[in-house]
């Protein structure tokens, strides 16, 4: 069953703000946007989720991650919401999200907050 999914990422690369895309620490929140809400939360690696992406199955509640004011500032640095459609997800307990196929989901929105 296809679903919708809901992740904050780079207009170019696709990584998010803790790991790249081939699964990379880059600690980005910790750092260089360090004025998001969540900027201590660790996400120690895993190697389940290799080849997986960080998402919500609601748009709403991307906003427990990022307030929307994080948003608009990531927004200045090419971060936006963009809504994947994907067949191969799973609820990751560790960290209560889910997570999508970074390989076979597809994004097919980009919302931008004004």
């Amino acid at each position: 069953e296809t679903k919708t999914f809901f992740r904050v990422s780079n207009i170019e690369t696709h990584q998010g703000l803790w790991y790249d895309s081939k699964g990379q620490f880059t600690g980005l929140i910790h750092d260089k946007f360090n004025f998001c809400m969540n900027n201590e939360l660790k996400m120690d690696f895993d190697e389940t989720l290799r080849g997986y992406l960080s998402t919500t199955d609601q748009y709403n509640t991307l906003f427990n991650w990022f307030s929307k004011e994080d948003i608009k500032r990531l927004q200045e640095h090419n971060y936006f919401i963009h809504e994947y459609e994907a067949h191969d997800y799973w609820f990751y307990d560790r960290f209560q999200h889910w997570v999508v196929n970074q390989e076979t989901s597809i994004i097919t929105k980009r919302i931008i907050l004004f």
